[in-house]
């Protein structure tokens, strides 16, 4: 997948070798099934035409431009792992706009005919249900039917994706992750939603009760889940292990400011600081409490675990 950061790598190309393009346009955080649809298409397409299957997305996230009070514990997904989805589905070019002022100033029709047209060459766009664009939120669907007709591209607007009366979303699925409700949120994503870092040399209070864990810390842009036990999946250096994960501010042992992941991977000795683990959330087991001795806390992490490996 080719990966481009700056518009002007295309825009100093000349126009006979900016190659055409079928592309989408959005923040596509998380990646889930209704995003899906929408990236299957432009590939689906890209294949027949023979024509580059483009995505158009932007860092950071315009959350953090509009709305800067809430994007702390916001996004589903880090770029790095957005980018590897978008990989995996076989995206020819990814294209990185800096989400800023000035670009949140652009009109919806500069938009089109600056983007759209004269960079990337666009045959085919393919939108969501919900697409808006351009300054003050004014390009819609109506908009780029017009424009398309003027300078030659073709429209396609997927309908939204539903289980039952709800439209598959971001939103959705934040509000599912901040309410335990992992199986819900991992079925509207397609995949599990995964939390990566590096293991941190802690003060190795698990290994006093014999259970040692895996510390990572919660990245500040990235959503947190509801504090509790959770049946989850660690994979270190590409191998998958089974492991039981508490988030949280560990109560018993005096509380820490931060949040804080603690993996237990099972059958596992192996020093792993400095390292990176990814942790796939499988299921909600119990919420976290505080439990008036170590003794109780190592007798509830035994039935913790026990319940994990019958499953």
């Amino acid at each position: 997948m080719q990966l481009i950061r700056r518009l002007n790598h295309i825009l100093n190309q000349p126009n006979g070798k900016r190659q055409e393009s079928v592309l989408t346009i959005g923040n596509f955080d998380g990646a889930h099934l209704g995003h899906a649809q929408i990236i299957n298409k432009i590939t689906e397409i890209a294949h027949e035409k023979n024509m580059l299957a483009t995505i158009l997305t932007f860092e950071p996230h315009p959350i953090l431009l509009f709305k800067p009070d809430l994007a702390r514990d916001f996004r589903l997904t880090s770029l790095a792992q957005k980018l590897k989805i978008f990989r995996d589905k076989k995206i020819d070019r990814a294209i990185i706009i800096p989400f800023n002022r000035d670009f949140s100033e652009l009109s919806a029709k500069d938009f089109i005919k600056k983007i759209l047209v004269d960079a990337l060459n666009v045959k085919y766009l393919v939108i969501g249900y919900d697409f808006i664009f351009g300054k003050n939120r004014e390009g819609n669907l109506q908009l780029l039917e017009e424009e398309s007709k003027r300078y030659g591209f073709n429209i396609i607007n997927i309908a939204a994706l539903k289980k039952d009366a709800d439209i598959y979303s971001s939103s959705l699925i934040r509000n599912y992750i901040k309410n335990g409700k992992i199986k819900e949120a991992n079925q509207a994503l397609g995949a599990n939603f995964a939390i990566e870092g590096i293991v941190n040399n802690g003060k190795k209070l698990g290994r006093t009760i014999g259970f040692s864990t895996a510390n990572i810390k919660a990245k500040p842009h990235i959503i947190k889940p509801k504090f509790g036990v959770y049946q989850v999946r660690a994979n270190i250096a590409g191998i998958n292990y089974n492991a039981i994960m508490n988030f949280g501010l560990k109560p018993t042992f005096s509380s820490v400011l931060e949040p804080l992941y603690e993996v237990h991977i099972f059958d596992f000795n192996h020093d792993i600081y400095g390292q990176k683990i990814r942790v796939e959330l499988i299921d909600f087991i119990r919420e976290e409490k505080k439990f008036g001795s170590l003794d109780d806390l190592k007798q509830q992490i035994a039935i913790d675990v026990e319940l994990v490996l019958s499953r």
